[in-house]
């Protein structure tokens, strides 16, 4: 009974505000039509383009892990200009990327960064060792006050 209540309760309003009208066929086209529907899709694209700049400042473009030339480190050097460690096989490169192109800085045979490494300075890697910080001590505690 409770429920058919509520149910009537809602349907109450939608017969109270309904309205017979007609529609004209040139509405559609109106000028506040058109405005609308030009907002909603500069909206939409306002809302994509600062999705796709988001996810670019977060590295959220990169290749896959299984990848044999993959992004290691980057460093902006100023605000149009980038220093790019690249993985590419067994050895690493260096290069500059500017608006002017893209040069290369120096060959490595050598890994000199790893993989593991760049990532142990990245806000993740700092998050995972502040955990494993405090889940061990809370460990200690806990296995002090038995």
């Amino acid at each position: 009974m409770k429920h058919l209540f509520l149910i009537v309760l809602f349907l109450i309003p939608s017969f109270a505000f309904a309205e017979d009208k007609k529609i004209s066929l040139m509405e559609p086209l109106s000028i506040g039509s058109v405005i609308q529907v030009f907002a909603g899709l500069a909206a939409v694209l306002l809302l994509f383009g600062g999705l796709v700049f988001v996810l670019k400042r977060m590295g959220g473009f990169r290749a896959a892990q299984g990848g044999k030339m993959y992004v290691v480190e980057g460093v902006s050097i100023s605000t149009r200009d980038r220093v790019l460690l690249m993985q590419v096989g067994e050895k690493q490169v260096l290069i500059g990327v500017s608006p002017n192109g893209i040069s290369p800085i120096k060959v490595f045979d050598e890994a000199v960064i790893t993989v593991d490494e760049s990532h142990e300075n990245s806000f993740s890697g700092q998050l995972k060792k502040q955990l494993n910080k405090r889940s061990s001590s809370e460990s200690k505690k806990s296995q002090g006050s038995l």
